[in-house]
């Protein structure tokens, strides 16, 4: 008898082809648009701890120098990136189908980034190098961003320019007799150290003692200069300039006349120029605070 060919086998092949390629549409389709989701919402969460970490930096060295607190440590840990490893095992997770994990930098900086300038009456101008902690981010997946803490200010940079995050540790109020009292805490960092990678890092700050400023007194007027160090830097002079607008915001506040402060940027400085009226007086108290700091790497895992 004539043997007639059957189309099971062919039709098992063709089903398990489809099958197939519907995971593999599936898969891709993850890869192209679920993987950097994923990555987006990690790293934007990941970017939002850093804020915190400046945010609460800021707070605990303002706490040290209000309460005088030399030779204090103060240790503060984040995770430069989301690559850092948080366990010791897991289940099985194909690696093409997770995000690629961050990373970033913490650097700190003695004298870099810019100088602040005194000028009080017809004193000779103080000059004093502020100093600066910076991280900058290693995104994959969301914009990067550096974030810098300068003189009890937090500044935010990235694609769209530089913002004020915190204000600085300057306050201008008026007192019952109508003189203007200028509050300036001149907080300086000391320490070169640069550490890269996705890891945590720990940054160790401690107040030396700082003697008390021969600037305090009673002025006509007073000018502070924020002048950044390189010349071709004109986005830390945008951010003080933004950072003295919010000074005189916070004056009108406590009822001090706009027309008495004024503020201004010229290439990489930026000034708040403070002058009441004839008949009246700056009252200047300056507040030094200097701090070293060290960065060093922290244990992921403890085995």
């Amino acid at each position: 008898m004539p043997l007639f060919p059957h189309d099971d086998a062919l039709s098992e092949v063709v089903g398990f082809v489809l099958l197939l390629a519907v995971i593999v549409v599936a898969l891709s389709l993850y890869q192209v648009y679920g993987v950097p989701a994923a990555g987006r919402e990690n790293e934007i969460a990941h970017m939002n701890q850093v804020k915190d970490r400046f945010v609460d930096y800021k707070i605990s060295l303002d706490s040290l120098w209000v309460n005088n607190r030399s030779g204090v440590l103060l240790s503060t840990a984040f995770d430069l990136g989301t690559g850092a490893a948080a366990t010791g095992g897991g289940g099985f997770v194909l690696p093409i189908l997770s995000p690629a994990g961050s990373g970033g930098r913490v650097s700190v900086n003695s004298g870099g980034g810019a100088n602040l300038t005194i000028e009080a009456g017809g004193r000779d101008p103080v000059t004093i190098p502020l100093g600066s902690l910076t991280y900058t981010s290693s995104n994959n997946y969301w914009v990067d961003q550096i974030w810098t803490y300068q003189m009890g200010a937090v500044f935010l940079s990235q694609e769209g320019g530089t913002t004020v995050r915190v204000g600085p540790s300057i306050a201008v109020a008026k007192t019952k007799d109508n003189n203007i009292t200028l509050s300036v805490a001149p907080i300086s960092l000391e320490g070169s150290d640069t550490i890269a990678g996705s890891g945590p890092v720990r940054i160790e700050t401690r107040m030396r003692w700082s003697d008390l400023s021969s600037l305090d007194g009673t002025y006509d007027w007073v000018v502070l200069t924020v002048e950044a160090d390189d010349p071709d830097d004109p986005a830390t002079a945008r951010a003080w300039e933004r950072a003295f607008a919010e000074v005189g915001q916070r004056a009108m506040d406590e009822g001090v006349d706009s027309s008495l402060l004024s503020t201004d940027r010229s290439e990489n400085t930026a000034t708040l120029d403070v002058r009441p009226p004839e008949d009246k007086k700056v009252i200047l108290h300056v507040y030094p605070a200097n701090y070293t700091v060290t960065i060093h790497n922290a244990a992921s895992l403890v085995e």
